[in-house]
């Protein structure tokens, strides 16, 4: 008997996706991830508010520029990884906010299931 790995469901696929990136988040210990399409609009996030919003605007730009950034706050520098997911000649930019390593390993988990939803929904 197959074992149901997945505590949140949905058939729904944005809320799948933002169950997906939520996980992988929380499990790679990044801030959050973020899912946006070419023209910069937000898809799909693990964040709330106005944060998500402006990282999937600048998303398709920052990825024109090569796939890791240092953004600056006023607090601090804060890493982003950006990779480019190519769905049904659709671009997706799947970004992660974090630490090195762990960005860059959570946006590759990210990219995987983020084709799998959008494929299979």
């Amino acid at each position: 008997m197959f074992a149901e790995r997945r505590r949140k469901r949905s058939n729904f696929a944005g809320l799948a996706l933002q169950y997906w990136l939520n996980t992988i988040a929380t499990q790679k210990g990044v801030f959050g991830l973020v899912v946006a399409d070419s023209a910069g609009l937000l898809v799909a996030s693990s964040l709330k508010g106005p944060v998500a919003e402006e990282l999937a605007a600048i998303a398709p730009l920052l990825d024109r520029a090569g796939g890791q950034h240092t953004v600056e706050s006023q607090l601090s520098k804060v890493p982003i990884m950006i990779h480019k997911v190519v769905i049904d000649r659709s671009e997706l930019y799947v970004c992660a906010i974090g630490e090195g390593v762990r960005s860059d390993e959570s946006v590759r988990l990210a990219c995987g299931g983020v084709k799998r939803i959008l494929t299979t929904h």
